[in-house]
């Protein structure tokens, strides 16, 4: 896979291989679905390739398999996967447990003259003693070995795990970035373009919509019905009652595509009444907040409405 963007992020990071550290230790900042888990791939198939060259020479067995974790990974495949890279992530989604931190560091402290790459994606849902485990790794890191932490927010990491750490911070993707990426995943061009236009500096909204592009035209649809009642105070009661009844039906992923969508809408938006706004960022937390609670999806949107017009 090409790596788009980043450029400062790749040369700082290159300056440190070129430096050949008996350890590393890194944490990876930046918006989520910006590419730093891909680079922090790229990152450990250049510590473990054979020439030591830049990212990897991508010619040797182990740059190779380091090729077959990265298709395994992101494009489904099952081919032979490199055996000194571990990547660790939530469990369903929420929390990374001492136990799998303990298995981790147990992974990363076998003795390998190749070298060991622990990749630790959203680190920020450590649990404390997850946290608590790891930090004694870091104090003492084994030789020939490399720690990625990615993240989308140093701060909801231990400062004792910041500390021990080199940083390096990752700017939103550019909207030329997105379009190469979106191009070279086989998107059509005409959808592309709709996609830049809410990603905000990152992939997770256009490839939503990509997948399923009912979320981009309920999200529109709703940002309408806000927009006439802004502009000539028109409530549209059997509106927001029909689109309500077709969000009903969606996941919950896509209800949350749906609110980040919106907010983009309205972030780019000029002339908005500022105590609107306000009140439109108050209720869409309530809104998140009811879905997660397990409010029918219907009665949550149109309370989120009614709440704003009324």
């Amino acid at each position: 896979m090409k790596l788009i963007g980043h450029e400062h992020a790749k040369d700082l990071i290159l300056g440190f291989l070129e430096k050949n550290y008996d350890s590393y230790s890194f944490i990876f900042e930046g918006k989520n679905c910006i590419g730093k888990k891909l680079i922090s791939l790229y990152t450990a198939r250049g510590f473990l390739c054979d020439k030591k060259t830049g990212f990897g020479c991508g010619e040797c067995n182990s740059c190779r398999l380091v090729n077959n974790t990265i298709e395994n990974i992101y494009e489904n495949q099952d081919k032979n996967p490199h055996p000194n890279i571990k990547v660790i992530l939530p469990q369903d989604n929420k929390t990374i447990k001492i136990d799998q931190i303990r298995e981790a560091i147990k992974f990363l402290r076998l003795t390998s003259e190749k070298g060991k790459v622990l990749i630790i994606d959203e680190a920020e849902k450590m649990n404390v003693e997850a946290s608590n485990a790891l930090l004694k790794t870091l104090e003492e890191p084994p030789q020939n070995s490399m720690l990625i932490l990615i993240t989308s927010n140093h701060n909801k990491l231990l400062p004792t795990i910041v500390s021990r750490c080199k940083k390096i911070r990752f700017k939103p993707l550019t909207d030329e970035d997105i379009r190469q990426i979106l191009d070279l995943k086989g998107f059509p061009h005409t959808k592309i373009e709709k996609a830049v236009k809410i990603s905000d500096g990152s992939l997770c909204l256009p490839i939503g919509i990509m997948e399923n592009e009912k979320i981009y035209n309920y999200s529109k649809d709703l940002f309408n019905l806000l927009v006439l009642y802004i502009e000539k105070k028109e409530i549209h009661s059997e509106g927001i009652i029909s689109l309500s009844q077709l969000i009903d039906n969606l996941d919950n992923e896509s209800i949350f595509n749906i609110i980040s969508i919106l907010e983009t809408f309205f972030l780019k938006k000029r002339n908005i009444d500022p105590i609107f706004y306000e009140n439109l960022l108050k209720e869409l937390d309530k809104l998140k907040t009811s879905i997660l609670k397990g409010v029918k999806k219907k009665l949550a949107f149109e309370g989120f409405y009614f709440n704003l017009v009324r």
